[in-house]
């Protein structure tokens, strides 16, 4: 086989093939041999079918096998010669194989992910902030353990802190009700989560059967369609309940039903919940961080049509996650579009970590072992309310099986890229955290700022 790759960009590729006339009359024997043994046809026993006679009945849907996997091989074997790997199914053009032709020739145009060499990844160091569990957190977590064992009775008077309330919202774009946004009976405790304080705030005062509109300025991290806007929300106050938590005594601790005797064994428990919880949080932090300098130190191009797909998956999940409160919701084709747009950045991010960190994992060897398979596949059928077994036979049906085996190959691969990082941790109170990610956040702002001004300029 020969054949030249011409670039049209830098992840689109233009291929003209030749393939050698005896390659595919080979090929075309071995179809019709497979097919001879397959087939049954009155007169002729198995595998016995003249040539001719199959040529006659099946000639076309041979040929056309054959073809296909002459092509799909051939481009494929020429692509990783040279370090590229195919995105999809190429665009064939122009494909020719006269009588008296010696060889086989077609076009193509197909999406690759380029090479690219792969530079330092093991031994990054890494600065990764770890919280400090301090006294206070831990009374913030045993006051939140009496807090859900508490009693509650209703009350009429203003909503105040404390209190559990019941209300109805809905999210407004001038006079517009915006999609997602509306909840009837949600459940909030005044003053109780610093993350919905303007919600918490605008409830704060009000009695039972009041209506109020507060606007609130929607986190970056929310749903694509609200992230980073403001919003005016309608609030329904529809009941108050007052909170009426059990004494911290050895009663208490023991009703909690971990074998607690005393409220020492519980502090004690609490502590080492929050140590391991912190550990996590750390890990997952330093994981950001080192899959962040990695792509920064490699850069590649990625291809469109992986980017589309990762977006359009993050579309559906959003979908997903609406009509779990609007099962009659219906995104228009403008509004995936200019989610598409909203989304493309992280999803060409997550792309280039899939690729790069699946480059670490073959250079590296690592597999995901039976053991680990079977672990995931016991903990996915508990979810889903299924055995082990019936749920790896539908997996190995739909094709979900590789899948479920690339994830957990990219997660060793992370975990072990992690664990051979050089990490320092800066471990601080909660006051520092703060601090720090005020910090952080205007840092970026300002960081952000400066590319928009260089964009300008260019």
């Amino acid at each position: 086989m020969t054949g030249t790759v011409s670039d049209i960009d830098a992840c689109t590729k233009r291929l003209e093939v030749a393939v050698p006339r005896a390659e595919v009359v080979d090929e075309m024997d071995r179809a019709y041999r497979r097919l001879s043994g397959r087939v049954k046809m009155k007169g002729f026993r198995k595998g016995k079918i003249p040539r001719r006679v199959l040529e006659r009945y099946y000639g076309e849907e041979v040929q056309a096998e054959v073809l296909n996997h002459v092509i799909s091989t051939s481009y494929r074997t020429l692509l990783e010669d040279k370090g590229m790997r195919p995105v999809g199914e190429p665009n064939v053009t122009d494909i020719n194989m006269d009588d008296d032709a010696p060889e086989l020739t077609y076009k193509a145009t197909v999406e690759v992910i380029p090479p690219f060499e792969l530079g330092e990844y093991k031994g990054l160091k890494l600065k990764v902030q770890r919280q400090t569990v301090t006294d206070e957190m831990v009374d913030q977590q045993i006051e939140a353990l009496r807090q859900r064992a508490a009693t509650f009775e209703d009350v009429d008077r203003e909503a105040r802190a404390g209190d559990y309330v019941l209300f109805d919202i809905e999210g407004f774009e001038g006079e517009e009700a915006v999609p997602g946004t509306r909840g009837e009976n949600q459940a909030l405790m005044i003053g109780g989560d610093e993350s919905e304080k303007e919600l918490s705030d605008a409830l704060t005062g009000m009695r039972t059967g009041e209506e109020a509109d507060v606007d609130i300025d929607v986190p970056e991290g929310a749903s694509p369609n609200i992230a980073g806007k403001s919003l005016r929300f309608h609030l329904h106050l529809k009941e108050i309940k007052e909170a009426h938590p059990p004494e911290l005594d050895e009663e208490f601790v023991k009703s909690l039903g971990r074998g607690y005797t005393s409220t020492e064994d519980l502090r004690a428990d609490v502590v080492k919940e929050m140590e391991s919880m912190e550990d996590a949080n750390a890990r997952g932090h330093g994981i950001s961080e080192l899959l962040a300098a990695l792509l920064e130190t490699h850069p590649f191009e990625v291809p469109p049509t992986l980017v589309k797909g990762e977006a359009d998956e993050q579309i559906r999940e959003y979908e997903r996650r609406l009509r779990q409160e609007n099962p009659d919701v219906q995104l228009s084709e403008a509004k995936i579009e200019e989610l598409r747009e909203e989304v493309r950045p992280q999803a060409e991010e997550r792309v280039r970590q899939l690729i790069l960190v699946e480059r670490i994992r073959e250079a590296e060897e690592i597999e995901a072992s039976g053991e680990e398979v079977e672990a995931q596949l016991r903990i996915s059928a508990a979810r889903y309310g299924m055995t082990p077994e019936k749920l790896r036979e539908r997996m190995m049906t739909t094709g979900a099986m590789a899948s479920l085996v690339s994830n957990i190959n990219y997660n060793k691969t992370v975990s072990w890229l992690y664990d051979q990082a050089d990490v320092e941790f800066d471990v601080h109170d909660a006051a520092d955290h703060d601090a720090h990610s005020r910090d952080s956040e205007e840092g970026a702002g300002e960081e952000r700022a400066g590319d928009g001004d260089s964009k300008e300029d260019g």
